[in-house]
């Protein structure tokens, strides 16, 4: 027997970026301190930035973490399949959790590819990144009165997945997938940026250059 997993959902995990986290950092601080309310969206608890375009971000601080991610995102969307294009980052803001905050499930529309940046984290317990299989696709495995009549362990199986932070680390993926974000359980803040891409074909670029 031969067994082909159909229709796989890639996620990207970039290590040791390189970017100067002490320098986003400092300039995080600068924004909260200027606007102390931010805006509630997909966060329980904490602080949350509103949208920094990417226009905006070439002439602040974030300039050197806006490069990183195109870098790191045409690197992802290449081994995506995509060919003849180019990609824009439409957004990006600033997520701050201190202990006991977290993200409910959510997904991105309106992008192709959506990401997160840690900045700073606590020592420990600073809450998952949890991705979320659609619950129709694994329910219907399930016999009436048993939900263990399945290996839940197998790849093939799963229900969710998990990416621990680490600093300085950028994680990309399809901006379809469902996603939470697990409490913050350390005593510290996790701070992160998040932010959202699209893709334009060259294509098209030439039959329509506005």
């Amino acid at each position: 027997m031969k067994r082909e997993l159909l229709f796989p959902t890639p996620i990207w995990k970039f290590e040791k970026c390189g970017v100067d986290v002490n320098k986003i950092h400092d300039f995080i601080k600068l924004v909260r301190e200027e606007d102390p309310t931010g805006r509630i969206a997909s966060n329980d608890g904490g602080w949350q930035s509103h949208d920094f375009t990417d226009a905006v971000m070439q002439t602040n601080p974030l300039i050197d973490i806006r490069n990183a991610i195109r870098e790191r995102a045409y690197v992802a969307a290449d081994d995506f399949g995509f060919r003849s294009y180019s990609l824009h980052i439409t957004n990006l803001w600033i997520n701050i959790n201190g202990k006991g905050h977290y993200n409910h499930l959510h997904a991105h529309p309106g992008s192709i590819l959506s990401g997160v940046y840690y900045v700073k984290l606590p020592p420990c317990c600073q809450g998952a990144l949890s991705f979320i299989r659609r619950y129709e696709e694994q329910m219907m495995k399930e016999s009436w009165g048993n939900a263990h009549n399945f290996d839940p362990w197998e790849d093939h199986n799963l229900l969710d997945y998990d990416v621990y932070p680490e600093e300085d680390l950028m994680v990309l993926f399809p901006s379809w997938l469902q996603h939470t974000v697990a409490k913050n359980t350390g005593d510290g803040e996790r701070i992160s940026l998040s932010f959202n891409l699209v893709a334009h074909s060259d294509f098209y670029r030439e039959i329509y250059p506005r």
